[in-house]
This record gives structure tokens, sequence and C-alpha cells, in this order.
């Protein structure tokens, strides 16, 4: 994984690069060596701010998290990040062993209720 990380209003230092590459390298065995994680950390009015965005085929895995500590709002990223992956690998491993989603079921729904005949009483 590549990391990309930037900041606004900040000095990324060492400590804090290290401590981001930690955290979202748990996630490794989600990605090719080859995905670029793109970080912007960034102060506003004392509050600490990280934008997480990772390019994945076809879709943007994006988090935002805020905080009064910039680590707090690093742990808080992971976990979004982390429950974003497993709902996206989920719906990948579904639909390459066939199973209808939540959209496709609705639309089978449609087609048997239209082809049954009703009658009034």
């Amino acid at each position: 994984m590549n990391f990309i990380i930037s900041g606004k209003n900040i000095d990324v230092t060492p400590g804090l690069k290290d401590a981001i590459e930690q955290k979202l390298g748990k996630l490794e065995r989600y990605f090719t060596p080859e995905t670029e994680i793109i970080v912007t950390l960034s102060v506003e009015k004392e509050r600490q701010k990280i934008e997480v965005t990772i390019p994945v085929k076809g879709n943007i895995i994006r988090s935002e998290q805020t905080s009064d500590d910039m680590y707090v709002s690093v742990d808080l990223v992971e976990e979004v990040i982390e429950r974003q992956l497993r709902k996206y690998k989920n719906k990948l491993v579904a639909r390459s062993q066939g199973h209808p989603t939540a959209s496709g079921s609705g639309n089978n729904f449609k087609k048997n209720f239209s082809n049954q005949k009703m009658t009034l009483l």
C-alpha cells in the first residue's frame, strides 16, 4: 500500500505519519500492494480532522472524522474504513456467488407479482 499523507494548517510529524501507517496498515489484507491511500490532515478552529480516500475498482472508500486530538481521529477513521471495506468485500463475495442483492430481490418480486393473474371478488 502506498500512503500519500498531506497536511493543511498542520505539520505532519514522523510520529503522526507512523501512527497513520500503522493503523491503516492493518487494512492491508483488503488491498493489492499498488493501492494508494490518500490521507489529508487538517486543523480548523481547534478541531483535528482527518480525511481518508481509497480508490478501489469502480468505487471510492472514504471517511472523514473530526475530534479534539488527531490520534483519536485516526482511530475513528480506521474503524469506519474497516467497516466500509468489510461491507464492500461481503457485497463482492455475495455477487460472485450468485446471491441476490437487495435491489435484485425487489425486481424478482415485481416480475413474479406482475405475471400472476388477479381476480376481484
